[in-house]
C-alpha cells in the first residue's frame, strides 16, 4: 500500500484543469493545496497504521477518511465529473481513494 501515495503531485494536470475551468475558480481557490492537504491526511494515517500506531490517529484525521475530496472540498464539485480527461491526475485521484477506502475498512475492523 505504500507504493499508493507516493508518486509525484499531479501538478501538469492540475495546472491544466485550473485552464480548463478558469470561470469556475475562485481567487480564494487553491486547488493544489487542498489536494496536498487532502492526500496528505491519507498518507499520514497511513503512516500511523505502518508503524503500528492507528490508535494515535486524531480524529479529524479519522473524520476526514469518511468523505472524498469533493465531500471536503466541495467547491471544486464542478472537477468530479471531468477528472478522467486529466489520466495522471484521475491516477493519483483514484490511487488516494482506494488507499482511503482500505484504511477506513482497516480501522473500523481493528
Amino acid at each position: 500500500m505504500q507504493q499508493i501515495v507516493i508518486n509525484p503531485f499531479p501538478y501538469d494536470d492540475t495546472t491544466k484543469m485550473q485552464k480548463d475551468f478558469k470561470r469556475n475558480f475562485s481567487k480564494e481557490d487553491c486547488l493544489n493545496a487542498d489536494l496536498n492537504s487532502y492526500w496528505m491526511n491519507i498518507a499520514g494515517c497511513l503512516s500511523k497504521v505502518f508503524r503500528g500506531n492507528e490508535s494515535k490517529i486524531p480524529q479529524g484525521q479519522i473524520d476526514w477518511l469518511h468523505l472524498s475530496f469533493f465531500g471536503i472540498f466541495e467547491q471544486y464539485r464542478f472537477l468530479e465529473e471531468n477528472i478522467s480527461n486529466y489520466p495522471t491526475f484521475y491516477d493519483e485521484y483514484m490511487n488516494n481513494e482506494k488507499a482511503r477506502e482500505l484504511l477506513l475498512k482497516y480501522l473500523y475492523f481493528n
